[in-house]
């Protein structure tokens, strides 16, 4: 059961939320949310690159524009991995709540569902998963950051017979925004990735 943190920083307030507690639990989350594919010009930087193809290992170029349901290729752990953010849904507000009490309030979880996929055959059992965020809509950040599980949405890491080409997993990320922002999608950003996000909306 992973260790969960959770800091909001909205703009105009100096106050910060913490929290530490033991995510997990039994609540479903709701419908998924309908992103737009249309973002500012800071939300996605401008690409015209696509996803690999299915069973090609060459990574998929940084800034690359996706759909949800699409493939990429990035390197992770001791070499390469192909991941597909599968969904980006709405969580359960109530359940943010009864787990965080009254500093949950005013914040909207997310869950970012992906697909995980073994594509060089190399050892990579028990290693970490990538991590996802969302993609804002003004291209701004979240102004909340979230780590942890929440009802269903979980991360085991990837299994220990995740050694071999074309092995998959299924895993989720927590995230969270101010009631009422407007999320495109989701997006990646880590390694060479940080100053131009893969992205993808509905």
């Amino acid at each position: 059961m992973k260790s969960t943190r959770i800091v909001a920083m909205p703009v105009l307030a100096a106050a910060v939320l913490a929290l530490s507690a033991c995510g997990g639990g039994d609540e479903e989350p709701s419908s998924p949310v309908t992103t737009t594919a249309a973002t500012s010009s800071s939300a996605a930087p401008s690409s015209s690159a696509q996803a690999a193809p299915a069973g090609a290992a060459e990574k998929t170029a940084p800034g690359t524009k996706l759909k949800v349901g699409d493939r990429a290729v990035i390197s992770w752990d001791k070499g390469t991995a192909a991941v597909t953010v599968t969904a980006v849904e709405a969580g359960d507000k109530a359940a943010m709540e009864q787990q965080y009490g009254d500093r949950a309030k005013g914040l909207t979880p997310y869950y970012i569902r992906y697909t995980v996929e073994n594509v060089d055959g190399a050892d990579h059992a028990f290693a970490s998963s990538p991590h996802f965020g969302l993609a804002m809509a003004d291209g701004g950040p979240t102004g909340v950051v979230i780590t942890g599980e929440l009802g269903s949405c979980t991360d085991d890491g990837a299994p220990k017979d995740f050694t071999t080409a074309g092995a998959r997993y299924e895993a989720c990320d927590l995230s969270a925004t101010q009631d009422g922002a407007q999320i495109a999608g989701a997006e990646f950003d880590d390694d060479e990735y940080s100053d131009a996000p893969l992205i993808w909306t509905k």
